[in-house]
């Protein structure tokens, strides 16, 4: 088991974040051309910087030596619904236990501004992250069909509160 810390987001973190995310997202050969390149973007510094206007949105995980290797963005948003959009953990420290402290860490930040659930959604052949979310008791409650970039979306929910 690794040593780790988990914390919001600096602005100096977004460098690190994109060149640790982003190769990542290229790896995700279930989506199309355009939809990997969409998911780039979203990790490119540019964007990140426009995420981290969100008060408190991007979560990391980093080693005691400062490498982070774990990131979560989530929004919590209006209906008191927090909305997960990214879950990216290094391939070296999965199986570890970071995803499921990252997520603690994301619901107690989501319980803090008021939300009660938290809702994300997923493509149906990403079976690491889907199996993940079931384990950590969030469940599937429908099916985006041709979604973003004509791909189907599984939807999933967690009651925090």
């Amino acid at each position: 088991m690794h040593d780790f810390v988990i914390r919001i987001a600096t602005k100096r973190d977004i460098p690190a974040i994109s060149r640790f995310g982003t190769p990542i997202a290229r790896e995700l050969d279930f989506y199309t051309k355009e939809h990997i390149a969409r998911n780039v973007y979203e990790l490119s510094v540019e964007d990140l910087l426009d995420t981290f206007k969100s008060k408190d949105s991007l979560i990391v995980a980093e080693t005691k030596e400062g490498k982070i290797v774990g990131m979560i963005a989530h929004y919590p948003g209006l209906g008191h619904v927090d909305w997960l959009d990214w879950i990216i953990i290094d391939k070296d420290y999965r199986r570890d236990g970071l995803g499921g402290a990252m997520m603690n860490f994301t619901i107690k930040e989501a319980k803090r501004h008021g939300c009660h659930k938290i809702w994300c959604d997923t493509h149906p052949k990403n079976t690491p992250v889907n199996g993940f979310l079931k384990k950590l008791g969030f469940r599937k409650v429908g099916i985006l069909k041709k979604h973003s970039f004509k791909d189907d979306q599984l939807i999933w929910e967690k009651i925090i509160g």
